[in-house]
């Protein structure tokens, strides 16, 4: 079998998996060679191709020689300041190098290098050109990025970033692989029968396209996630009658909402996944048009108060208040009145002064207060014995910021908290990180100054350096982006939350017997009816 160089961008070293000695043989002296010959002195588009090819070689032949090379030609061609297309693809194939110490481990709560490995990826789909690039790379990233999310147990996360695939190649072999499998793990989550039913009818929909003649597969290599596909077909398929469930379209709700404005609400609600229901990670369908996320259920001593649930509904409630506000304020079309006959300081650079922005950073606020909420219930509810002055989103994982995951969390393998876990890290910025994306830098500075100090939001982009008058400054489009994006996080949080008791309450099970306890289920009432 002839061994060729990757196409530029394409860096798919041979066109089929190891089958034979004499292929190891021949793609180890590729490999070799690569090393030998290295990249000093080639041009951009060489260097870039070679280094890709060696990665993939690497990881395919286990070669850790090999990855520490490429890894060092990454960090090499990184310096030298890489950009445009080059730089995309350079980020996708440097989150495989650092991977390929950790394919193949037990996973666990810390995993060595994923923090490095999402951050590049979420640094290749965030790329300004990222849009213009070659749609085949453009769904590598982002199904790779889906993938790292999923093992750090963020799979609504993991969930979007694959739909976004699908919205780009709709027969995309991977993504439609793991969003069937994912959906079932999801599902297992959830405790009410008839909404994991529907999780079913999705992910047999999406194995059936990873498994159709039509679907695209860039590797053979990947195709072996078709075996998984089928297998999650046949498992569905044992358990229902998928044709006849599907003939009653029990994804799609009557739109029952009053009022033309609360129609474009619910559906802008709904098209942003912002609904408090697992329902609506499955996609647009109007099954998943209510706030019905209640806290799982869970067992307390008998004639204790009912804490949790009742808090959780507190939470629950700013959540669905703070998403309206941003509404209100991300579509106010005119001043409101009480804007009317208020005169201001005529400053440059211009704010963007108005009761609208008002709305926006009072969602934020309470958007960002909803994290250490969750610490505090997650304190409560676990036992950790934190003094309440201490209690923060970013400090409950541990005892210190040097030492180990709380043990608490470490021996559960729940990974509902592993996902808040991870999910914390989003908050972590400091100078070094890398896990925070370019969507997640600055969350905390804009809390600060609208809390705190001074945030000044302009119309437009300023052409000029920002004044030295005391202002944080960032657009009106750059701020109300980082409010749907932080409302997006909190949403996230209070499912992960949820599920996070549920798989808690199943752990400690086997040890209640003969304990005098009261269950609390999720039994929901709906406000204004």
């Amino acid at each position: 079998m002839p061994i060729v160089m990757a196409q530029p961008f394409g860096f798919f070293v041979a066109t089929q998996a190891i089958t034979t000695d004499q292929e190891r043989l021949q793609k180890n002296t590729l490999c070799d060679l690569l090393m030998r010959e290295g990249i000093d002195n080639r041009s951009d588009d060489d260097a870039v191709d070679r280094t890709c090819s060696l990665t993939e070689l690497a990881i395919e032949l286990g070669r850790r020689d090999s990855l520490t090379a490429a890894i060092a030609w990454h960090e090499i061609l990184e310096q030298k300041g890489i950009g445009g297309e080059h730089a995309i693809v350079l980020d996708l194939s440097r989150a495989n190098a650092i991977a390929g110490d950790r394919y193949g481990t037990k996973w666990q709560w810390e995993q060595p290098t994923l923090a490095r490995e999402i951050f590049y990826l979420r640094r290749a789909v965030s790329h300004q050109e990222f849009a213009q690039i070659p749609e085949i790379i453009r769904c590598k990233c982002l199904t790779n990025l889906g993938s790292r999310l999923q093992v750090a147990g963020r799979i609504i996360e993991a969930l979007e970033c694959w739909r976004r695939v699908l919205e780009i190649l709709p027969n995309f072999g991977m993504a439609l692989c793991n969003l069937a499998r994912i959906l079932l793990a999801y599902a297992d989550a959830i405790e009410h029968k008839e909404e994991q039913i529907l999780f079913w009818l999705v992910a047999h929909k999406n194995a059936a396209a990873a498994l159709a003649p039509t679907a695209l597969y860039t590797d053979v290599r990947d195709r072996a996630n078709c075996g998984n596909a089928a297998k999650c077909k046949a498992g569905i398929e044992s358990v229902l009658d998928v044709k006849e469930i599907s003939a009653l379209d029990p994804l799609t709700w009557q739109d029952t909402s009053a009022s033309e404005i609360e129609r474009d609400y619910r559906h802008w609600c709904l098209v942003n996944c912002l609904y408090l229901n697992p329902l609506n990670d499955l996609g647009p369908y109007t099954v998943g048009t209510t706030d019905s996320q209640g806290l799982a259920g869970h067992v307390v001593p008998v004639d204790s108060p009912h804490k949790f649930a009742s808090f959780f509904d507190q939470i629950k409630q700013e959540y669905v208040s703070a998403r309206w506000l941003l509404y209100e304020g991300l579509n106010a079309k005119v001043f409101h009145f009480s804007d009317r006959n208020v005169l201001l300081q005529a400053t440059e650079p211009l704010p963007a002064l108005s009761l609208a922005i008002e709305k926006v950073k009072t969602a934020y606020r309470t958007s960002y207060s909803i994290f250490d909420k969750i610490a505090f219930f997650t304190n409560a509810f676990m036992e950790l014995g934190i003094p309440e002055k201490q209690i923060t989103f970013r400090t409950l994982w541990r005892t210190d910021e040097k030492k180990p995951i709380r043990k608490e969390f470490d021996l559960t393998g729940n990974w509902g908290f592993c996902a808040l876990y991870w999910l914390a890290k989003d908050f972590f910025e400091k100078a070094n990180d890398e896990v925070a994306e370019p969507q997640a830098r600055g969350l905390s500075d804009i809390r600060n100054h609208i809390e705190h100090k001074y945030l000044r939001v302009t119309p437009y982009e300023s052409p000029t350096e920002p004044p030295d008058d005391l202002a944080l400054m960032v657009s009106r489009q750059q701020f109300q982006a980082k409010a749907v994006h932080l409302l997006k996080l909190a949403r996230s949080a209070l499912i992960y939350l949820s599920i996070g008791v549920g798989l808690e309450e199943r752990r400690r099970e086997p040890d209640r017997a003969g304990m005098d306890l009261e269950e609390i289920p999720f039994t929901p009432f709906a406000i204004g009816h």
